[in-house]
């Protein structure tokens, strides 16, 4: 295995953890010689892309500019085809099937954060933790003097063989698409898509099925 895949982390995501920051920016330097190559230089393309990600299937496209924060999380299939503006968080796993197109503007989110703002919000210091939040005053405003973090999540997202996900959709994280799936332009993904069907709206809903 390649040293430059030993970014495909997995546990809890830390923004702090140095192995997280190194690999935030190794994928940032690929990006930034990627999506500034002259459009002639296909060979420099095919070998940044294969660099990039953990897995690209033979005859796969990807068209710049596109965006990851760790690249080495996504596997994709053979023959699919992405498009411009792709913006992938993939702090956990992002597995894309073969012959699956993916429209502009497309956003598949793996990272996510508590509702609640005192969950969300933690000091930087364990030790300042208590279950009575001390540092929240009765007006729910925090201690000024205490550094605070936030606290991130994951969860993978799955996208199957032969799908069509639409303009700008959004695919949350934690979601699986089956195959044969269609996803509406503009569409929010929240809950998994069973496959050989055709989803629109936001939340996306399942209209009909896809013979």
């Amino acid at each position: 295995m390649k040293e430059e895949k030993q970014w495909q982390v997995k546990g809890p995501l830390e923004l702090h953890d140095g192995k997280w920051k190194e690999g935030f920016e190794r994928c940032a330097n690929i990006l930034y010689k990627l999506n500034n190559l002259h459009p002639s230089e296909h060979e420099e393309k095919n070998k940044l892309l294969k660099e990039l990600f953990g897995e690209i299937g033979e005859k796969t496209e990807v068209l710049l500019p596109f965006y990851c924060n760790i690249g080495t999380n996504i596997k994709i299939g053979k023959g699919s085809f992405i498009n411009i503006n792709n913006n992938y968080l993939d702090t956990d796993s992002i597995e894309i099937g073969d012959y699956t197109l993916l429209a502009p503007g497309v956003n598949i989110i793996t990272a996510d954060h508590p509702t609640s703002t005192k969950e969300r919000i933690l000091p930087l210091d364990d030790e300042l933790e208590d279950e009575n939040y001390s540092y929240i005053d009765e007006n729910s405003d925090f201690d000024d003097n205490i550094e605070y973090t936030f606290v991130n999540t994951k969860k993978p997202v799955k996208i199957g063989d032969r799908c069509w996900i639409g303009t700008n959709v959004i695919i949350q994280p934690g979601v699986t698409i089956g195959d044969n799936v269609v996803i509406g332009s503009a569409s929010v993904v929240t809950k998994d898509i069973p496959s050989n069907s055709i989803a629109v709206g936001v939340p996306a809903k399942v209209i009909k099925n896809n013979e």
